[in-house]
């Protein structure tokens, strides 16, 4: 993880760059309020171990300014004069844990074990891809007009594959050229390359709103799909990153769960691939116009592939949410509506 240590003594500052360099983490360090508060506005930590006693400007001053601007940052606090209403204090205020010095280096070492099985819960484990390979196969495959946008062009052109340049000093000219090239269109798909770029030099929330926006301007349209360097990205930048494309997909699951044509589809779709019309058939409808925007749905959702020479079929997401439906309804309704189904026991038969 990318560490900070904010203390003002010297011998404090290399007792813990030591202890963490040598399990394997990045450390910087900062004497005093003022000098931690503009590292962090120039890099990105996952964990700021600060002094409480920093001078003019205390550690909870910098607790409270660091945990406003930059939410998903961990601090741990710690001083030589540790009270219950200190610590208290502290963790009220957003600390992750509270240290009192002279610690060991065990108990050290035991909290950032515990901030990191915090971020392990979010971690992605995201497929390795080549953006420009990733943005020909939706040109090919799914049928869009792709957007890429990275640091530098694909090795050779590609039809139905644009290029833009990425800016990271400019997100608003990422956006406005996102909305330029989407809205002409009826299918389309934007791939975004190293947005580490982007979190080195703006706010987690600015970039997460971005993605927010960009990925609304997609809506019935196609998919967004962003890559990062996992040596160059902080951990909290990374939960931000997925957050925000997760968040979307969730959305477009439930809707899918929610929608009753959507579900028959789906349960049709369980027992095996199956055409246009015997998807037309399974979600009983009348108007073919209807069952091809439904249709249309579950694909940009992830739930449903199709290509011109393969049926209807679910992906593996798709088969998760086969799995969601079996459950709720399995669920003991009686604790519920009191509404059940149930098999009809017959009254055994009597000899006569």
């Amino acid at each position: 993880m990318r560490l900070l240590v904010v203390d003002p003594s010297p011998d404090v500052r290399e007792e813990l760059v030591a202890l963490f360099e040598e399990n394997g983490h990045s450390v910087t360090v900062a004497e005093s309020a003022a000098d931690a508060t503009r590292t962090l506005a120039q890099a990105e930590f996952d964990v700021m171990f600060t002094e409480l006693r920093l001078g003019r400007s205390t550690g909870m001053h910098l607790l409270v300014e660091a945990r406003k601007r930059w939410p998903r940052l961990s601090v741990v606090v710690f001083t030589e004069e540790a009270t219950v209403e200190s610590a208290v204090r502290a963790i009220q205020s957003g600390a992750f844990d509270y240290l009192q010095k002279p610690f060991k280096p065990r108990q050290v070492l035991r909290v950032l074990e515990l901030v990191g099985l915090q971020l392990a819960l979010v971690e992605s484990r995201a497929p390795k891809r080549d953006p420009a390979d990733y943005a020909r196969t939706l040109a090919a495959d799914g049928g869009y007009d792709v957007l890429l946008i990275s640091p530098s062009p694909p090795p050779r052109e590609t039809e139905r594959v644009s290029h833009l340049p990425l800016d990271p000093e400019n997100p608003s000219r990422i956006r406005d050229a996102v909305v330029d090239f989407v809205s002409p269109k009826d299918r389309a798909a934007v791939v975004i390359s190293a947005i580490e770029e982007l979190l080195a030099r703006h706010r987690e929330e600015e970039i997460a709103l971005l993605l927010g926006e960009i990925r609304a301007c997609l809506e019935g349209k196609g998919p967004l799909a962003v890559g990062y360097d996992a040596e160059k990205i902080s951990a909290t930048g990374a939960i931000a990153v997925r957050a925000s494309i997760v968040a979307a997909d969730a959305h477009a699951t439930l809707g899918s769960l929610s929608n009753p044509i959507r579900r028959l589809v789906l349960r049709r779709l369980a027992e095996g691939p199956c055409t246009f019309t015997q998807a037309f058939e399974a979600a009983q409808l009348d108007d073919t116009s209807k069952i091809a925007f439904h249709l249309r749905k579950l694909v940009e959702s992830g739930l449903v592939t199709h290509s011109i020479d393969q049926p209807y079929r679910l992906t593996s997401r798709g088969k998760g949410v086969i799995e969601i439906l079996g459950e709720i309804d399995r669920l003991d309704s009686e604790q519920g509506s009191g509404n059940r189904i149930f098999t009809v026991q017959k009254a055994p038969t009597t000899k006569e």
